[in-house]
């Protein structure tokens, strides 16, 4: 009997609370009715729907690096003695990077020069007697054969004494830097790295399900400070193989044609990649409104007002959905103030 009692209490709770309810639904909408009578029209914001071919968006992230990186060996053995340049600074072309210790090679040099000066000393005394008949023509041209020797070896000491002092080849800035004061150096050991110009390429990875709609030619947009800082357009220029077994497909990126400005050299940039693909009505997801279970979209008419219309779609992205059917292209549809309309309704476009 208690039981009973309970459950007819229970029910005329539930029963006064769903009138309640249906009270206040009819008593905002009263009010929504109300305060569209006296402002006349809803504001809202529209999209114009339009045929859109992006198939979807590949987002990944690179590396920028110069298309004029060069890498500075050392042409002599021996100790450096002084470094000249620090990372990050901008070097002329000819600018010296670094001296070796040319001591010995030096020493070396002004022999050779001091024999060159003494030979040339004969010669010239040499030719003065051969004018006279004192010395003969054989041995005149066997002094000149070891002057030209001894110019010779005179002058590749002298070009050896260059190597000593590594220079610049280009102009840019030193992007790495191998070796310090008093490192051995041998015959082709790295130096340093010098970056230069404004080309630039942008190395990156792409997942290889979604590598296989890549092509060579197509456009993207590269964004600094992960998404924050500047834009540049892009082009795809390379397609390698894929890295490794869990590694993605590596791509080669350059600055699109036109582009003026180019993003540092080192730094690591955001890829986003739109691929281009049959044409179809992409519209915004909060544009969708259900009425009485049926979904659809809010169509601004040309008198101002507004039409309910039900559609079929299909899921695209998080915020898209693409319309089934063509009926719509070029529609003017309603994407924010859409749940307080009704068909009939006049509405104000805000700008």
């Amino acid at each position: 009997m208690k039981n009973i009692f309970r459950f007819t209490i229970l029910l005329l709770l539930i029963v006064m609370l769903i009138a309640v309810l249906m009270k206040n639904k009819k008593e905002a909408q009263f009010e929504v009715d109300k305060a569209k009578r006296v402002i006349d029209s809803v504001p809202v914001s529209i999209f114009q729907v339009e045929p859109d071919s992006t198939l979807y968006t590949i987002e990944t992230v690179g590396k920028v690096k110069s298309a004029d990186e060069v890498l500075v060996v050392s042409q002599t053995p021996g100790e450096i003695k002084q470094v000249f340049v620090k990372i990050g600074e901008a070097v002329e072309k000819g600018d010296r990077i670094v001296q070796i210790d040319d001591f010995y090679a030096r020493q070396e040099f002004e022999m050779a020069k001091k024999a060159f000066e003494q030979i040339q000393k004969d010669y010239n005394r040499y030719a003065s007697l051969a004018g006279v008949d004192a010395v003969t023509q054989q041995q005149l041209e066997q002094l000149r054969l070891q002057l030209e020797g001894a110019q010779t070896k005179m002058n590749s000491l002298e070009q050896r004494l260059n190597d000593y002092i590594i220079k610049a080849p280009v102009a840019g800035t030193v992007n790495q830097l191998f070796v310090s004061r008093g490192f051995a150096t041998g015959l082709g050991t790295p130096v340093c790295e010098i970056i230069g110009g404004n080309s630039v390429k942008i190395e990156a990875k792409i997942n290889p399900e979604q590598a296989v709609y890549l092509h060579v030619g197509l456009h993207a947009i590269l964004s600094t400070e992960f998404g924050h800082g500047d834009n540049y357009r892009i082009q795809l220029t390379e397609i390698g193989e894929k890295a490794g077994k869990f590694g993605g497909i590596a791509t080669l990126f350059a600055l699109a044609p036109g582009e003026r400005k180019s993003p540092k050299p080192g730094s690591i940039v955001n890829i986003r990649i739109e691929i281009p693909g049959e044409p179809r009505l992409l519209v915004p997801r909060r544009a969708l409104t259900n009425k009485n279970g049926e979904m659809g979209l809010f169509v601004v008419q040309p008198d101002n007002t507004v039409e309910f219309t039900p559609v079929a779609y299909l899921d695209f992205d998080d915020n898209r959905i693409s319309l089934v059917d063509n009926e719509l292209d070029h529609s003017k549809i309603v994407v924010e103030g859409n749940f307080l309309l009704k068909t009939g309704d006049r509405v104000k476009v805000l700008k």
